[in-house]
């Protein structure tokens, strides 16, 4: 009889559940978070967006040979697993089409190929030299019950190397959830960026942007090779949804949210960057100043 109780009670506290969410409004909440805060209880907030060098030795967990975690992104693409935005708003999706352009090395020399820095002739079509399925649909992504992974997927000599592209931004929103009283760090966007160096010494270019809670349901998620490798303990190795939660990730401020939609740069007419590299600091050190000081009397 005990038993019987206690699953009524369940039963009707797990209804009880359901009914309030349904009664929240979707508006109320931010659909790109993996763990998403209601907004009536956010209490502070601000974005600010990290560069982070993959090549740093504190960043090589996740950037280990094999695992490259450009390489990873880029292969979830072709395999339709994720799908990449124009840029880190998440408002415009690119088309295969448009991302086989980007991920391109750059034409540096005298081939007559087509007028921007990525590359001319279209080689990535019907051979299936580059892994991306059937051609037939003239840039679409083709089914999406299509298939959940199998293995790696080939790549095209014209293709950048997951080496290349070692720079990333990540696109945080800081702040407060005054109903449990955390200070959160909920991680919007990844971008993949292309170092001037490796765009035939111009300029950097960014690559594609991806919603990070895509990445980490469609990506991360028990996926053996999304690894964030210790080399130093094997055992305290992590899938890369963790070690992001983590923040064991480093990189400088570039980007803080702003009237004028501005670089730290930008905001400062700073062509070299020192002046950006200690604002960067600063801000950083007064949000962790200002996050003492919620808990201060």
């Amino acid at each position: 009889m005990k038993s019987l109780r206690g699953l009524l009670l369940l039963a009707l506290t797990i209804v009880a559940s359901v009914a309030y969410a349904q009664e929240i409004d979707e508006s109320e909440w931010n659909k790109h978070s993996v763990r998403p805060v209601r907004n009536a209880d956010i209490m502070f907030k601000r974005t600010v967006w990290y560069r982070v060098n993959l090549n740093d030795k504190i960043n090589q967990p996740f950037f280990a040979k094999n695992r490259w975690l450009p390489k990873l992104m880029i292969d979830a693409v072709k395999s339709s697993l994720l799908r990449p935005y124009e840029n880190d708003s998440l408002k415009k999706r690119l088309t295969i089409d448009e991302f086989k352009e980007r991920i391109k090395k750059p034409n540096l020399g005298g081939d007559s190929g087509g007028g921007d820095d990525w590359g001319g002739g279209d080689d990535w079509g019907g051979g299936g030299g580059g892994g991306w399925g059937d051609t037939g649909g003239g840039g679409g992504w083709g089914d999406d019950s299509g298939s959940a992974g199998g293995g790696a997927v080939a790549e095209s000599s014209d293709e950048l190397y997951p080496e290349d592209i070692y720079l990333m931004d990540v696109k945080v929103d800081i702040l407060f959830d005054r109903r449990r009283g955390k200070w959160i760090h909920d991680i919007q966007v990844l971008s993949l960026v292309l170092p001037a160096e490796n765009n035939g010494g111009t300029l950097e270019r960014q690559v594609a942007s991806f919603s990070y809670k895509e990445v980490v349901e469609n990506l991360f998620k028990e996926n053996r090779d999304a690894l964030w490798y210790n080399d130093k303990n094997l055992a305290e190795s992590k899938n890369l949804s963790d070690a992001f939660d983590l923040l064991l990730f480093d990189g400088k401020i570039t980007k803080y949210s702003n009237t004028q939609d501005k670089d730290i740069a930008l905001l400062y007419g700073d062509a070299k960057g020192d002046i950006a590299l200690m604002k960067g600091l600063e801000y950083k050190y007064d949000l962790v100043e200002f996050e003492s000081d919620l808990w201060s009397n």
